[in-house]
C-alpha cells in the first residue's frame, strides 16, 4: 500500500486531513423527517449510494491556515529592462506593486490582502504566503511538506463538495519528484484563483489533494466498432467462393 507523509514547517500549519463522510448524522435526519413530519421526507439519501461515498472521502483535505477575506486579483506580465528600477517603473505604471518570479516581473494594484498572510520563518525574517502568480491566480503557500511514493502524483482539485465557497482552484497534477523538493524551498503550495470578494476560516477545507499512480496517466480508452450496423459484405468482397445455387432455383431469362 503506497504512504503519504505530511510534516509541518510552521507552528500555524494545519496538515491534510482525511474526509470522512457524515453518513450516521443523515440517516438521522433522514429518519427524524418520518418519524415527525406529516409530509417531509428525505426519499434517497446520497449518503447510502457508495460511489458519493467514495468521492466525499477520496484523498486528503487541504484546510486554510488562517481567516481572511481573498480579493480579485488584477495583474499584469511585465519586462524591467536592466537599467530600470522595478519599484519605479511600477508607479509609473500606475502605481503597480511588482513581484519578480524568474526574470520577469507581476504587477498587480490593490491586492493589500497578499500581505496578511507574511509568517515568520525560522531565520526571523518574513516570508509572503501568498504570491502573485500570473492571470489572475496566486500560490497559496500552506506551511507544511508533502512525501509520497516515487514514481506516483499528487492531483491538487476543488473540494467535491464544499459546504462554504471558496477562491477557485485550477485542477493540476504535480509529480512525486516536485512535491518531495517542496521540503527544501518553503512546503506545498497551490494555485488559487478568486474570483470575488471570498471570506475564508481557519480550518475551512479550500481543495483536496488525491494521489495518482502512474497508470492512471498513462491509461487509453478503445471503443470497438459498431458491427452490427454494418453491411454483410458480399463474397466478391471477400473472396470466398459462391455458394451453390438450389436445384430448382430459377435462372434468369437469357
Amino acid at each position: 500500500m503506497a504512504e503519504v507523509t505530511f510534516h509541518p514547517l510552521h507552528p500555524w500549519a494545519l496538515l491534510p486531513e482525511k474526509p470522512k463522510a457524515d453518513r450516521a448524522g443523515a440517516r438521522a435526519e433522514r429518519d427524524a423527517y418520518q418519524d415527525s413530519f406529516r409530509y417531509l421526507r428525505i426519499p434517497r439519501l446520497p449518503a447510502d449510494c457508495p460511489p458519493w461515498v467514495l468521492g466525499q472521502e477520496l484523498g486528503w483535505s487541504l484546510r486554510s491556515p488562517l481567516t481572511l477575506t481573498m480579493r480579485p486579483l488584477e495583474d499584469i506580465g511585465l519586462a524591467v529592462p536592466d537599467a530600470e528600477d522595478p519599484q519605479q517603473a511600477g508607479r509609473r505604471l500606475g502605481g503597480q506593486r511588482m513581484f519578480q518570479r524568474g526574470k520577469d516581473w507581476i504587477a498587480t494594484k490593490d491586492a493589500s490582502w497578499l500581505h496578511l498572510g507574511d509568517y515568520r520563518t525560522r531565520s526571523g525574517s518574513w516570508e509572503g504566503m501568498f504570491i502573485p502568480n500570473g492571470q489572475g491566480t496566486v500560490e497559496w503557500r500552506l506551511g507544511f511538506a508533502a512525501q509520497i511514493p516515487a514514481g506516483t502524483f499528487l492531483m491538487v482539485m476543488p473540494p467535491p463538495s464544499p459546504s462554504t465557497p471558496g477562491p477557485g482552484v485550477p485542477l493540476g497534477v504535480i509529480p512525486a519528484k516536485a512535491v518531495n523538493a517542496m521540503a527544501e524551498r518553503g512546503g506545498m503550495s497551490i494555485a488559487v484563483q478568486p474570483d470575488r470578494p471570498t471570506p475564508i476560516q481557519r480550518g475551512q477545507e479550500i481543495a483536496r489533494l488525491v494521489l495518482l499512480h502512474p497508470d492512471s496517466l498513462r491509461a487509453t480508452a478503445h471503443t470497438p466498432h459498431d458491427t452490427a450496423a454494418q453491411p454483410a459484405p458480399s463474397p466478391a468482397d471477400t473472396g470466398a467462393p459462391h455458394a451453390p445455387e438450389a436445384p430448382n432455383a430459377p435462372r434468369p431469362a437469357p
